[in-house]
C-alpha cells in the first residue's frame, strides 16, 4: 500500500517529473461543503447530437433521437456550475477520435469545443495517441522552459517534434497551419520519453511528457487530480506510440500520492483510462484514493461501485446510501465511477467535512431530447460540420509513410478520400442497430458481412484461391446507435429533419472511424484460433490488470462455441470449445483464405488482430472518389523495415479499399436491414458449459456478468476458474 512506501524529497520529483504546481495557499480544512465533480468522459469526436439508448436507473431503456453532442454538454456543464460554483470539470478518454470529422482533421475539428468547455484536468486515451505521437505532444503537452529561465534549467521534458507531410496535409484543411493546441492541462503520471525507438537529448531521457497531476484549492480544502492514461499503447501500431513509453501506472502512485499529500492535498481523485476493472483494482489496493474516475470501457455506473480490500459493490441509483455504505465510506471505501459516451454527463457530489468525505451522491445525467444546445458551442460545432456537410468538399486522410521523403504529391489520388456529404443516405435499417454487447452484436456481423460480400468475389476472380473463407471486424465499443422507426415515438423527431431507420454516411464512419486499408491472406486454423484466443483472454482475464482492448470480433462465415466459465485450466487450452468455418469444424492444420483490415504500418503477417498470415494481397480502387468503382489486388508497396523511425514505410496501395467503402456497397447490395432477412443476426457466438456433453439441455449457457453490478456490459471481474483469481482479491 502507498502509505507504507517512504516519501522522496519533493525537490527530487520536481525535477525528475516535472509536477504542477497550482495551489496558492495552504488550505484551512474543517467548515462543511459540498464539492461536485462533473466528468466528461470519451466524447470520441461526437460534435453533433445523434440517436441513442438511454439506460433508465429501474433497468428500463428509452431511445432518443437528439441526444449528445458537445452544445447538450455544455448546456448541461453550465447548469451545474450554476448549482454549484463549488465545483470541478474533469475529462478523461478518447476525444479526439471517433467520428470521420475528427478523423479527417487528426483531431482538430473538436478541439475549439473542448478548449470552450473550460476544462479543469483532462487525461488522455490511447485513441488520443493514434495521429502519432507527433500531434499528440504539439496537442496535449505543455510548453517547454519558459523565457527568462535561469540558465542551465531543465527543460519540460517534451519535445515536440515537427508535424510530417501527411499530418499537415489534414491538420491544415481545418483551421489553418498546424494543429489546434489545447487550452487547458492535461495530466497523466504513466507516458514517458523513450529512447529506444527516437533519438532525444539525454535530458530528456525517460521524463514524464506530462504533468502528472493538478492541484486544486476548493473552499479551504485542496484536492489532487492524478492522472492515468491507456498502458494499451504498445499492443496497438508501432506508429501511435514511437517514441513513448507506457507503464500501468501503479508503480508511479505510492510517490506521486506521497508528494500530494505533503502538498496538502486532502482529496484525492485519479482520473484514468486504464479501464473498469484496472481502476476497481487500484481503488482496491491503495485506500488514500478517494475517487477514481474510471474511463475507456464505456461502461456505464447508474449507481457508484464502493471499492475497497474487502469488496466491490454498487450503490442503488437515486438512493441514499444505506448504514453499511456509509460505514464502509468512513473507512476509506473510493467511490468508482463511469459516464459512458456523450450521452451522460457525470454528476457527482462530495460532501466534505474535516476535509474528509463524509457522504456523496452520484447521477449519470441523460444528455438527451430535453436537453437545448448551448448557442455559443453549437456555432462552433456546426462551423466544424460545415465542411463536411457540403457536397463536393474534399478531405483527405493520409496514413502514415503515404508522404516519401516529407513529398506527398497529388493528395487528391492518393489515401482515404470523402468527397460526399456525411448526411448522404447510403441505406436503411428495419432493426435497431447497436454496439453495446462484449461478444457479439448485429452491427458488427453485417460489417464482417460486408467485408466479406465486397472481397470474396474480387479475390475468386484474381487469385488462386478461389474466394474468401473468413472475414473480421474489430471489436471497438465506440459506436452510435441506428434507429429503426419501431424505436421512435410519434412525437419524436431526428435533427435535420432525418428519417427514421436511414442510414447515412456519418453513421457507417461513427462504427469505423480509423482509417485502415483491407487486405487478403492465407492463415493456418492453428494461428486464427490462438489470435482469437489472445483477444479472448485480453477481455476476460481474471487478472484486471491484462484486461485491454476492445470487445471480442464480429465474425463472417464462421461459427464459435466458448466455455468461458470453467476454461482455461490445463487440460483443455484455451475458452475456444469449437470454432466452424463454412459450417465445417475448423482444421488446426488448414489453410484458409482471410479478408479484412489492416493498420498502417503493421507487420506483414496480419489481418485484423490476426497474425501469422502469408502472402498478402491489398485491394485497390479504380478511383479514388468513387467507393464503387472497380477493385483490384496488388501486392504491398513495401514489406520490409516499414517502420525505422524517424522512416515510416507506405504498404498499403495508393488507392485503397477502406472499410466504409465495403459498408456502402453492401448496403448498395441489399438495400434495407431487415427482419426476415437478418442473415448477420446473433447467433454466430454461444457460450457453453465444455464439462458437459452438447446433447445435455443445459450445455448452452447464459455468457458471464459482473457480479458488482450486472448493468454492465463486461464482467469486471473476468471469467473462467476461480483459481486464476488467486493472486487479487475476488470481487464479492
Amino acid at each position: 500500500m502507498s502509505k507504507n512506501k517512504s516519501k522522496p524529497a519533493i525537490a527530487v520529483l520536481l525535477a525528475a517529473a516535472g509536477s504542477l504546481l497550482l495551489v496558492s495557499a495552504a488550505p484551512v480544512m474543517g467548515a462543511d461543503s459540498t464539492l461536485t465533480i462533473i466528468q466528461l468522459q470519451d466524447l470520441h469526436g461526437n460534435l453533433l447530437p445523434h440517436a441513442g439508448v438511454i439506460q433508465n436507473p429501474d433497468g428500463s431503456e428509452r431511445y432518443v433521437t437528439q441526444g449528445g453532442g458537445v452544445a447538450k454538454a455544455k448546456t448541461l456543464v453550465d447548469r451545474i456550475r450554476l448549482d454549484n460554483p463549488n465545483n470541478l470539470l474533469l475529462a478523461v478518454g478518447d476525444s479526439t477520435q471517433g467520428s470521420a470529422e475528427v478523423l479527417f482533421t487528426v483531431g482538430d475539428a473538436i478541439m475549439p469545443a473542448m478548449n470552450a468547455f473550460g476544462i479543469d484536468a483532462f487525461t488522455p486515451g490511447n485513441w488520443d495517441f493514434g495521429y502519432g505521437p507527433a500531434v499528440f505532444r504539439q496537442r496535449f503537452t505543455p510548453p517547454g522552459t519558459p523565457p527568462g529561465t535561469a540558465p542551465g534549467a531543465l527543460p519540460y521534458p517534451s519535445p515536440k517534434p515537427p508535424l510530417p507531410a501527411n499530418i499537415l496535409v489534414m491538420a491544415d484543411a481545418f483551421d489553418g497551419p498546424g494543429i489546434t493546441k489545447a487550452t487547458f492541462d492535461t495530466v497523466a503520471i504513466n507516458v514517458y520519453n523513450d529512447t529506444s525507438s527516437a533519438p532525444l537529448p539525454p535530458v530528456l531521457h525517460h521524463k514524464r511528457i506530462l504533468h502528472p497531476y493538478k492541484l486544486f484549492a476548493r473552499d479551504g480544502v485542496t484536492v489532487a487530480v492524478i492522472g492515468i492514461t491507456a498502458a494499451i499503447l504498445p499492443q496497438q501500431p508501432d506508429v501511435f506510440n514511437i517514441g513513448l513509453r507506457f507503464t500501468q501506472g501503479t508503480e508511479e502512485l505510492p510517490e506521486i500520492i506521497a508528494e500530494v499529500q505533503d502538498q496538502g492535498a486532502s482529496i484525492i481523485i485519479v482520473q484514468s483510462e486504464l479501464g473498469l476493472s484496472a481502476n476497481v483494482q487500484i481503488a482496491r489496493e491503495f485506500p488514500e484514493i478517494d475517487v477514481m474516475l474510471s474511463a475507456h470501457t464505456h461502461e456505464l455506473t447508474l449507481g457508484a461501485l464502493l471499492a475497497d480490500a474487502e469488496a466491490v459493490t454498487a450503490t442503488t441509483p437515486g438512493s441514499s446510501l444505506t448504514p453499511t455504505e456509509m460505514q464502509r465510506l468512513k473507512k476509506g471505501a473510493a467511490i468508482v465511477v463511469e459516464s459512458g459516451e456523450d450521452l451522460y454527463l457525470g454528476r457527482l457530489d462530495l460532501e466534505i467535512s474535516g476535509g474528509k468525505i463524509k457522504d456523496f451522491s452520484w447521477e449519470a445525467i441523460p444528455v438527451d431530447d430535453d436537453v437545448a444546445e448551448d448557442t455559443a458551442m453549437k456555432a462552433l460545432a456546426d462551423a466544424a460540420e460545415a465542411p463536411f456537410i457540403t457536397p463536393g468538399v474534399r478531405h483527405t486522410f493520409m496514413p502514415g509513410g503515404f508522404c516519401p521523403g516529407n513529398v506527398c504529391g497529388d493528395t487528391t489520388v492518393r489515401g482515404l478520400q470523402l468527397v460526399d456529404s456525411l448526411d448522404t443516405v447510403v441505406g436503411y435499417t428495419e432493426v435497431l442497430l447497436e454496439r453495446h454487447d462484449v461478444l457479439e452484436d448485429i452491427m458488427n456481423n453485417f460489417i464482417a458481412d460486408a467485408i466479406r460480400a465486397t472481397t470474396d468475389p474480387v479475390v475468386a476472380g484474381q487469385t488462386a484461391w478461389g474466394g474468401v473463407d473468413i472475414s473480421m471486424t474489430n471489436g471497438f465499443r465506440f459506436d452510435v446507435p441506428i434507429l429503426s422507426a419501431s424505436e421512435v415515438g410519434p412525437d419524436q423527431e431526428f435533427v435535420d429533419g432525418r428519417n427514421p431507420g436511414e442510414i447515412t454516411l456519418r453513421d457507417l464512419y461513427y462504427y469505423f472511424p480509423i482509417s485502415p486499408a483491407t487486405v487478403v491472406a492465407e492463415f493456418s486454423g492453428a494461428a486464427i484460433e490462438a489470435s482469437l484466443e489472445e483477444i479472448l483472454e485480453a477481455v476476460f482475464d481474471r487478472n484486471p490488470y491484462r484486461q485491454r482492448g476492445g470487445w471480442y470480433l464480429g465474425l463472417a462465415n464462421m461459427t464459435q462455441e466458448l466455455d468461458l466459465d470453467n476454461r482455461p485450466f490445463s487440460s483443455s487450452g484455451g475458452r475456444i470449445v469449437k470454432s466452424k468455418i463454412g459450417g465445417v469444424n475448423l482444421d488446426p492444420s488448414g489453410r484458409y483464405v482471410f479478408a479484412s483490415c489492416y493498420g498502417h504500418a503493421e507487420p506483414i503477417n496480419r489481418v485484423c488482430r490476426t497474425g501469422g498470415g502469408s502472402g498478402h494481397q491489398f485491394f485497390e480502387l479504380a478511383d479514388a472518389d468513387d467507393y464503387a468503382s472497380g477493385i483490384t489486388l496488388v501486392a504491398p508497396v513495401n514489406s520490409e523495415n516499414i517502420v525505422n523511425f524517424p522512416v515510416i514505410k507506405q504498404v498499403a496501395p495508393d488507392r485503397y479499399l477502406h472499410p466504409v467503402h465495403m459498408m456502402r456497397r453492401y448496403l448498395d447490395e441489399i438495400g434495407t436491414i431487415t427482419d426476415d432477412e437478418l442473415t448477420f443476426g446473433t447467433g454466430r457466438i454461444r457460450t457453453v458449459d465444455s464439462t458437459k456433453l452438447p446433447s445435455d439441455p443445459n450445455y448452452f449457457v447464459d455468457p458471464p456478468v459482473s457480479i458488482a453490478d450486472s448493468t454492465l456490459v463486461q464482467p469486471i471481474q473476468g471469467a473462467g476458474p476461480g483459481f486464476f483469481a488467486r493472486l487479487i482479491e475476488l470481487f464479492k
